[in-house]
């Protein structure tokens, strides 16, 4: 009997679960290459330091997009060196693997996910929907009725409702944390003629980005190339300035929910409201986004215990309670 493992191969970050070992592997989703020499030279942590930092001469490649799998090849390079480090041997013909996806996956991006896992040697191959395995790893009652979860990645949100084992309505949104990062290096360059690295615009985010006005207004000191003079250059950002890059990129999120929630059966809407929305994802994190969701939809929000991690421990009661077919 082939053994199964769990994958949540997301655009910022990768995670694999083995049963009996819990997660074994957590690292950025992102594989430095050789392309000349056709090798691979680092994948995970070790690869994005090399961000903004490497020579011409070698690729750094983020071989899923959105969600989903943008490059075929890195991805193959990237997995098969993740469960070497996971300590899964060299051989993986011996796996069944279960994937987290997003609720919109065309039928092109699930053969994309089956063409990697078989090249691995992989040949069955499972996929769930990622916003229902994130709200099985945060929920404490996976047989409730009437649950919203909302689960904002790196790359892409899933909206997922469910009423216990059962998927009743879901959607995915390009709002997501890289949309956000990508919105302050636009205002960087646009107000500040300010050129920065992604790693940066990360940075600035996690440290005084907000959806919503506090009465702390932090200041942080960033430097970048001035696109004029192509000189080094520092700016000072406050907390107030980049609040305004971050909710102008919110309505999007908010208008995906309430499509989701105008498509729910009135029945299982009332169950919502009275257990609330759940918050997962690194964008769970966000400062502020909590109470903004909360102020714009008018149903109770709380975030998950470990909002990173939902969707992989969702994983592990996944392949514990469910059948597998």
């Amino acid at each position: 009997m082939k053994k199964i493992i769990g994958i949540d191969f997301g655009t910022s970050n990768t995670f694999i679960y083995v049963p009996n070992k819990g997660s074994v592997y957590n690292e950025p989703t992102v594989i430095a290459l050789d392309p000349k020499q056709k090798r691979v030279i680092e994948t995970g942590y070790l690869a994005a330091k090399m961000i903004g930092r490497s020579s011409e001469d070698i690729s750094i490649i983020h071989p899923v997009v959105r969600g989903v799998i943008a490059r075929i090849n890195p991805s193959i390079l990237y997995l098969r060196n993740a469960l070497k480090e996971a300590k899964l041997g060299h051989n993986f013909d011996q796996y069944s693997a279960l994937f987290a996806v997003p609720s919109d996956v065309t039928p092109v991006e699930k053969n994309a996910i089956k063409t990697v896992a078989n090249s691995l040697g992989i040949t069955e191959t499972y996929l769930v929907n990622q916003g229902f395995l994130a709200t099985l790893g945060a929920s404490n009652d996976e047989e409730r009725p009437g649950k919203l979860c909302v689960n904002i990645g790196g790359g892409i949100t899933d909206i997922v409702v469910s009423s216990g084992k059962n998927i009743i309505r879901s959607a995915s949104s390009y709002f997501s944390g890289n949309l956000i990062d990508e919105a302050i290096l636009r205002h960087l360059r646009k107000k500040h003629n300010l050129l920065v690295g992604a790693k940066t615009a990360e940075f600035i985010k996690m440290k005084i980005g907000s959806v919503e006005i506090y009465p702390e207004n932090r200041l942080i000191e960033v430097s970048g190339q001035n696109m004029t003079t192509l000189l080094p250059q520092s700016i000072v950002l406050s907390t107030t300035e980049i609040h305004s890059v971050c909710l102008s990129k919110t309505d999007e999120l908010i208008d995906a929910v309430t499509d989701v929630l105008a498509l729910t059966p009135p029945e299982i809407a009332s169950d919502i409201i009275a257990n609330g929305i759940l918050l997962c994802g690194g964008g769970a994190l966000l400062t502020g986004m909590r109470e903004y969701l909360e102020k714009n939809l008018t149903i109770p929000v709380r975030i998950g215990p470990d909002p990173l991690t939902s969707v992989i421990n969702g994983i592990r009661v996944y392949i514990r309670n469910f059948k597998l077919d």
